[in-house]
């Protein structure tokens, strides 16, 4: 328990900095009417809504009002939607939560499986063809995946559609099967997408540290005594195995809301990720910086996560 608490205090300070270096870098870009002030005419009307947005004090001055008034609840005004930024970032969460969940499930699960399957039959057929797209697959970026699977299936072959939902679509009046269908064929090719992009590195990581574990001692030991090859892998080799996959699984966490920008741009879903795409053309701070808020949350606490995970998978390491 001091631990934590000792650890949660940590990440006072380390919030405070990254907040405060991404206001500051964002601020540094200019207030969103600085093309107005190009037109004499508008001087006064400029003048007039930076005092009321604030601009006319300087970044740090800002950054702290900014802190004080987002802790009180108060996240700011979105020039961009004309309405609160609490409102309109707490709209897109549900469906970039939905995509973030899904695909850190199947990508977790996928990857483990096929990493320890290509460990387990090293230098088989398998292996290698699993090798062989895991790398092509992160090498390609994800913009040209997206649109590739945009063309066949969309435009070629239209198994799944576009954006939330279809024009016309009513999901108060649609049974339960209705609206699975239809959030389904969404939101399935951008969720498949995702998957197939992010269970690489959960491959690559799971075979090495698989191949590692059964190189040891013990691992020789136990197969020496006669025990099941089964037994020796799942009881012995998968949780030493597992040390390695909590760091990556945990730095995932950021990745459950916002993690697709550009996939959620070239699908026209209006998640959080397309939301931050949106407020940086059109220098929205106030927006940026509650969408940058969750993801550098996320990212803190799934570092803390990790530690807490460690001791959970290797007894040898105590939280105190």
């Amino acid at each position: 328990m001091n631990y934590l608490i000792k650890r949660i205090l940590q990440l006072i300070p380390t919030f405070i900095v990254a907040t405060a270096i991404a206001f500051i870098l964002f601020s540094l870009v200019g207030d969103p009417f600085e093309g107005m002030r190009q037109d004499p005419r508008l001087a006064s009307q400029v003048e007039r809504l930076r005092r009321i947005y604030g601009y006319d004090k300087d970044p740090f001055t800002r950054y702290w009002l900014w802190l004080y008034n987002f802790f009180t609840g108060e996240w700011g005004y979105s020039i961009m939607a004309k309405r609160s930024v609490f409102s309109v970032v707490t709209e897109r969460i549900p469906v970039s939560l939905a995509i973030g969940i899904g695909q850190t499930v199947l990508s977790t699960l996928f990857g483990l499986l096929l990493g320890i399957y290509s460990a387990l039959h090293l230098y088989s057929t398998a292996d290698y063809v699993a090798t062989a797209l895991v790398f092509f697959g992160m090498s390609m970026p994800s913009f040209f995946f997206g649109v590739i699977a945009l063309f066949f299936f969309v435009i070629t072959w239209p198994l799944f559609n576009v954006g939330l939902m279809t024009p016309g679509f009513h999901p108060t009046t649609a049974t339960i099967f209705e609206k699975t269908i239809e959030y389904g064929r969404h939101l399935m090719l951008p969720l498949i997408l995702l998957t197939v992009l992010g269970m690489g590195g959960f491959v690559r990581y799971a075979r090495s540290s698989m191949l590692e574990v059964l190189n040891m001692d013990y691992i020789r030991t136990a197969r020496a005594k006669g025990l099941p090859e089964s037994v020796v892998v799942r009881k012995h080799a998968l949780r030493n195995a597992l040390i390695p996959i909590v760091t990556l699984l945990a730095l995932s966490l950021p990745g459950i809301l916002g993690s697709a920008p550009i996939t959620e741009t070239i699908f026209s879903i209006n998640g959080l990720g397309k939301l931050y795409i949106d407020a940086l053309g059109a220098n929205d701070q106030m927006t940026l910086m509650a969408d940058l808020v969750l993801t550098i949350t996320l990212v803190i606490l799934g570092n803390l996560l990790a530690d807490i995970l460690y001791s959970v998978v290797d007894p040898r390491v105590s939280l105190e």
